[in-house]
């Protein structure tokens, strides 16, 4: 085992602890929690087994298998500010209409 496996193996624990203590807070539903623990489990698998990627490394023609998994995570992140970024749009139109309402209602 190589330190980088070792460090992402810490690394995906402590990810799967902190999952643990929002759902404990009711931060998290039942498919956010079970989704995270999936994704820091194969996160996990990943880390332990990388060779388990290399029949998909050749099908794609990526020279290794941190190549592959560095377009996933990028395909992964802008996906998520993406969302993020819509969401937090949708947030600001209703503050501003809330902030609207309040407004005209101490108004009158």
């Amino acid at each position: 085992m190589s330190i980088f496996q070792l460090i992402a193996f810490l690394f995906a624990t402590f990810m799967i602890y902190v999952v643990r203590v929002k759902a404990k807070k009711y931060h998290l539903n039942k498919l956010e929690t079970y989704g995270w623990y999936t994704v820091w489990a194969g996160f996990i698998v990943l880390a332990m087994f990388p060779n388990l990627l290399q029949g998909v490394v050749g099908i794609l023609n990526f020279s290794r298998v941190f190549d592959l998994l560095t377009i996933i995570a990028f395909i992964i992140l802008t996906s998520l500010v993406f969302y993020l970024y819509f969401e937090i749009k949708e947030l600001k139109v209703k503050l501003e209409k809330s902030v609207r309402n309040e407004a005209f209602k101490s108004r009158s």
